[in-house]
């Protein structure tokens, strides 16, 4: 999201104070914090919103705003709660820093302003990967493999902070992140994948929740499309073949998440990932 945006939202409270020709900047998270030097938590992209509680005199205000623009930070925003008005030491700073900066009211909560920038954020995010993913299924299924689901798994952990991993019916790692922490552990792989085959099995609909050790899970499938030929035998017995055969041939889709309160355009956007990543087991499979 742009800087501009929090200024046309009236319930964040937020009064310009300086920086109007930096209001393009673009906003990629928010932090809170009221220590004198935060840079060791910082990553750039960021409005920062403080209480002042670092200030002892007007020659912290430098010392601060330096380090904040040192560090790739986009704005900062000052409580009033405090001090009353901002004092025009940090003003100076910032203008020199080329740092924009907000006055925010006494009567609106930093928690406020949090919730708001990382809906903004994470819908935006989501978005861009959702395109990625599209771009991504059309040149797989229009030619040769885009760089297969270690792609979209990699794009999952940078744009959305989910780590996600791709495993067979008996707990076989078939992809994962290259880029995203350390990997999944062959006995949790295990886990997840005989507690996926027990809730196919119930015919519950995913995702499916699961809880190992102090993580929980949504375990997606990642259903075939390809088709495979059929044995002989009467219908009744081919549908009862064709159930067992599904559930013991699909992969699945496990994030290290609780996707139980995610809105739908997530769970859409997940879903277009299992569907992509079907697509690319079709093409391995008739290679």
């Amino acid at each position: 999201m742009r800087l501009r945006a929090l200024l046309d939202t009236d319930a964040l409270g937020l009064r310009l104070l300086g920086g109007e020709d930096e209001l393009d900047r673009t906003v990629r998270g928010v932090m809170t914090t009221d220590l004198r030097d935060p840079s060791r938590y910082l990553s750039g992209g960021e409005l920062v919103l403080t209480g002042l509680a670092w200030r002892r005199d007007a020659d912290d205000s430098e010392a601060f705003v330096r380090i904040l623009a040192q560090a790739g930070v986009v704005a900062l925003a000052a409580g009033e709660a405090e001090l009353g008005d901002i004092p025009d030491d940090l003003v100076v700073a910032c203008a020199r820093h080329r740092l924009p900066l907000f006055a925010v009211h006494e009567s609106v909560a930093f928690a406020t302003i949090t919730e708001h920038v990382v809906r903004q954020v994470s819908g935006e995010r989501a978005g861009d990967l959702a395109a990625v993913v599209d771009r991504h299924r059309r040149m797989m299924t229009s030619g040769p493999a885009g760089g297969g689901p270690d792609v979209v798994l990699d794009l999952l952990g940078s744009d959305l902070d989910l780590r996600a991993w791709v495993l067979s019916p008996t707990g076989r790692l078939i992809a994962g992140p290259k880029v995203a922490g350390p990997g999944l552990p062959a006995d949790t792989c295990a886990g997840l994948a005989a507690e996926h085959l027990a809730a196919a099995r119930t015919g519950r609909r995913g995702p499916h929740r699961v809880t190992l050790g102090a993580a929980t899970y949504s375990l997606f499938p990642i259903r075939s499309s390809g088709h495979r030929p059929a044995a002989g035998g009467g219908r009744s017995a081919q549908a009862s073949r064709d159930v067992r055969e599904t559930v013991l041939s699909d992969w699945l889709l496990a994030v290290e998440a609780d996707a139980g309160d995610w809105p739908a355009e997530r769970l859409d956007l997940l879903q277009g990932v299992t569907q992509l990543i079907s697509v690319e087991r079709d093409r391995r499979d008739a290679a």
